[in-house]
């Protein structure tokens, strides 16, 4: 069976709209969001990360901007609630996330320009956010993407 998708990208359950929301590239193409304005949520999947580190391997050329611009459009939106894929349970589901995945973005294209090392990169990104969880992504998924072993 082909997943498809409703018309217009709308559809209804239990008496609420719930839109489909084409964001672009976030941590991979093609990235959407679900929004259920009736009650202030977006379901955010890789668009918003909460407490993690992120997912950097196919933010090159272009991708780390592209992000921002998804989470623009996410913003955009107004959420109460931002449920985020990747996130650290024990936070809330706070629109605050939004702002946090792009600083973190941020931080990640300043540093790559700043370092030049990949353990330089990882030791500053450790230094910055200490308590996100799955700290082995900022190494396999960051520094070793962002700064390739021989490089």
């Amino acid at each position: 069976m082909v997943a498809t998708s409703p018309p217009a990208g709308v559809f209804e359950l239990e008496c609420n709209e719930l839109r489909i929301v084409e964001v672009g590239h976030t941590d991979t193409d093609n990235t959407t969001v679900l929004h259920v304005p009736s009650i202030g949520l977006v379901v955010a999947g890789d668009a918003v990360y909460n407490g993690c580190h992120q997912y950097l391997p196919e933010s090159g050329n272009g991708g780390l901007q592209q992000w921002m611009r998804a989470l623009d459009k996410v913003a955009a939106l107004q959420p109460d609630r931002v449920v985020a894929s990747h996130k650290n349970k024990a936070l809330d589901d706070d629109p605050t996330a939004i702002g946090e995945t792009r600083r973190y973005l941020e931080d990640v294209d300043r540093l790559s320009r700043e370092c030049h090392t990949a353990l330089e990169f990882f030791d500053a990104m450790w230094t910055l956010y200490p308590d996100r969880l799955n700290p082995s992504a900022r190494w396999f998924w960051g520094a070793q993407v962002l700064f390739p072993p021989g490089s």
